[in-house]
């Protein structure tokens, strides 16, 4: 099937952004086998003709859920999270002439973008609900992904013990969760109440607005070099004004746009934009 893995990666990048290099072929051949085979197709050129009718949203969003990329734990860079308590959320407050304990109907409002199984979004809200109970109160976070299959794990809210062994401390596993006869570990609705799951593709879909934080961690690193400004300029608009976005330790501003700050606390490092920014 090597003659039509062409015509296949360009579908995939289509409808995902994510551009299949030649070293990531085996992808194909690996993640998509049993989808072909449930469905009963044969070739890849098959497998295309299904995805560009589109009529067959079931099977479009199985091999979205295949083919990207899920790799996410509890706390994942755990300077960043020490980074939201004890400087972002600080000076947000700050910003807005406001106390934990005064928020004059101000709401938090954050945004996980590409949030995978949810891990981040729920590390968020208990560590916003350990260390600032009052904001914990009027928190909005907003976690999306391309994938269906995943944003339904992650809305579940259940985890297996092999996924809260990485990166969950022990002490929010015995505050907010509890150990079911599966022994699987189920969140408590307190902390998923404050999780709006929605899927939400970064490169076709409108972006939502008005947040103070946006995390975009580990994603745009994955699409190709000419749409990662277009998708940065989305991402600086769904902000409201001196907020902050953070992207990966491994992905970076610089080169897409200007008039931004570059802040850092400990090894965390992330994005402020005082000023209108204007990307190029």
């Amino acid at each position: 099937m090597a003659g039509d893995h062409k015509r296949l990666v360009e579908s995939i990048a289509r409808l995902t952004g994510f551009k299949l290099e030649d070293d990531k072929l085996y992808l194909l051949e690996s993640r998509l086998s049993d989808i072909m085979k449930n469905y009963k197709l044969e070739s890849y050129d098959e497998v295309c003709n299904k995805l560009d009718q589109g009529l067959d949203t079931e099977f479009i969003g199985k091999v979205i859920d295949q083919i990207t990329t899920h790799e996410t734990r509890f706390f994942r860079d755990e300077s960043l999270y020490d980074a939201l308590v004890m400087q972002i959320i600080p000076e947000w407050l700050e910003r807005n002439m406001l106390t934990p304990f005064q928020l004059k109907g101000h709401r938090l409002k954050i945004w996980s973008s590409a949030c995978s199984t949810g891990q981040e979004a729920y590390s968020i809200a208990m560590m916003i609900s350990e260390k600032f109970p009052s904001i914990f109160e009027s928190l909005e976070i907003l976690a999306t992904d391309i994938s269906p299959a995943t944003i339904a794990k992650a809305q579940n809210g259940r985890y297996t013990q092999f996924e809260t062994d990485r990166g969950l401390p022990a002490r929010f596993r015995e505050k907010f969760f509890q150990k079911l006869d599966s022994g699987e570990w189920q969140l408590s609705d307190v902390i998923r109440s404050k999780v709006r799951f929605q899927k939400h593709n970064l490169i076709t879909d409108p972006y939502p607005n008005g947040f103070d934080i946006i995390l975009c961690r580990n994603v745009v690193i994955y699409f190709p070099e000419q749409i990662r400004p277009a998708i940065f300029d989305k991402l600086k608009k769904s902000l409201s004004p001196d907020s902050v976005l953070i992207l990966g330790s491994s992905e970076t501003l610089i080169g897409y746009s200007k008039n931004y700050v570059i802040r850092e606390f400990g090894l965390a490092r992330y994005y402020e934009f005082p000023e209108k920014v204007t990307f190029f």
